[in-house]
Parts: C-alpha cells; sequence; structure tokens
C-alpha cells in the first residue's frame, strides 16, 4: 500500500540545477508584528532620566576636581596650575558629550531635511 506523491513542478536547467517552487503561507500563517501601544507617562519619565542624566556629565566631573581641590588638608592648591587646564579641558568634553548623547537619546541627532541630490 504505497501512495506516489506528485513529483514537484520545478524546471531542471542544463547545468544540473534543480528550481522548485515555495509554497504560499495559508491564511492566519503570516508574519503579524507586534501592537506598538503608546505609552506617555513611560516616554516622558524615558525623557526626563536621559535629561537628567546628561545633565550631571558635566556636573559630577567639577565637583569631583572642585572636592579635590578645595577639601582641606589637600596640596592640590599648590598645583593649581595643573588643575585648572585639566578641569577646563574635562568639562568642555563632558558638555560636548552631553549634548551628544541626548541629542542622540531624545532623537533629534542627524539631518532632518537631507535630500539626494
Amino acid at each position: 500500500m504505497s501512495t506516489k506523491s506528485p513529483a514537484p513542478t520545478g524546471g531542471k536547467t542544463d547545468d544540473g540545477r534543480v528550481y522548485v517552487q515555495i509554497p504560499k503561507a495559508g491564511p492566519g500563517q503570516g508574519y503579524q508584528a507586534p501592537k506598538n501601544y503608546q505609552q506617555p507617562f513611560l516616554t516622558f519619565l524615558t525623557r526626563l532620566v536621559i535629561v537628567l542624566l546628561c545633565v550631571s556629565l558635566p556636573i559630577v566631573p567639577g565637583l569631583i576636581i572642585a572636592l579635590i581641590v578645595f577639601l582641606p588638608g589637600s596640596q592640590a592648591v599648590n598645583y593649581l596650575w595643573l588643575w585648572i587646564p585639566m578641569f577646563l579641558f574635562v568639562e568642555a568634553i563632558a558638555i560636548f558629550v552631553a549634548i551628544g548623547v541626548g541629542r542622540e537619546a531624545l532623537g533629534s541627532a542627524g539631518a532632518d531635511d537631507y535630500t539626494r541630490p
């Protein structure tokens, strides 16, 4: 009691390659992407955390350097020629990194009006 399955309807070429027709997905078998629901409170909270982290980025290194320089018993006052340029250098980098990270995280980075020539 054997059953013969129908032969595939693919064509055979001269170089030995065989083309087989792939069956289409039936109803209900296609990919359905999950729904994206708007969550305004979560969006607001995420943006607030991002802004607070970006604001703290220049403040924290400045606070650390200020504590090192002005704590009593610290010999850092004798090295102000070193601490002032380091403060300016670190703060400049922190400000630009905070702006870049904030723009990227909040979705405002990139060219909005870019058109291909």
